[in-house]
């Protein structure tokens, strides 16, 4: 899959060595409300994402590094993928939908999501098709701070959904 990496971030694929810190950050208390609502042992978080480390899996998960050091998770997929997400709940079967977070509770506030975001999205342009560079996440409407990371790195709300029966708002970032 190769890297991209802006002035100071990096990304690279998810690794099974990953899993450990995976499961760190997956139980850190900020991601509770969003992310990961119950807490999870290292055997669940290895047996959920492990299989995705395969380049034949249709999720990519990433590993965002700065100075070489982790502090961030991102997976994309194409919304085709996963016609139960792409066409019945946000409604956009072509491009790409992102899912992300800060894990490293240390880096909160830096800033670093925007980037973190936007070498994802300049790695991800470089490996689907002009048509598929459609970028797309979505976010809990309270989730402020996911938000403001989303527009820094580029996105403008498209409008609301629900998922999970939950409220959420789509934002999306147009490349093609």
């Amino acid at each position: 899959m190769g890297e991209v990496q802006s002035t100071t971030i990096r990304v690279r694929a998810l690794t099974v060595s990953d899993m450990p810190l995976l499961h760190e950050w997956l139980n850190q208390p900020h991601l509770r409300p969003f992310y990961e609502r119950e807490p999870s042992t290292l055997e669940q978080v290895t047996e959920r994402y492990a299989c995705r480390v395969s380049d034949e899996h249709p999720t990519h998960c990433l590993i965002a590094e700065q100075g070489g050091a982790p502090f961030g998770y991102l997976q994309w997929y194409l919304n085709q993928s996963f016609p139960d997400y792409g066409r019945d709940t946000i409604g956009i079967t072509v491009g790409v939908s992102f899912d992300y977070y800060i894990g490293n509770p240390a880096v909160l506030g830096q800033r670093l999501g925007p980037a973190m975001l936007t070498t994802a999205v300049d790695h991800v342009k470089l490996l689907v098709s002009p048509e598929d560079r459609l970028f797309c996440v979505g976010h809990r409407p309270e989730n402020t701070s996911a938000i403001r990371c989303s527009q820094r790195a580029g996105f403008r709300y498209l409008k609301n959904f629900i998922e999970e029966g939950l409220p959420h708002q789509l934002y999306v970032r147009d490349e093609r």
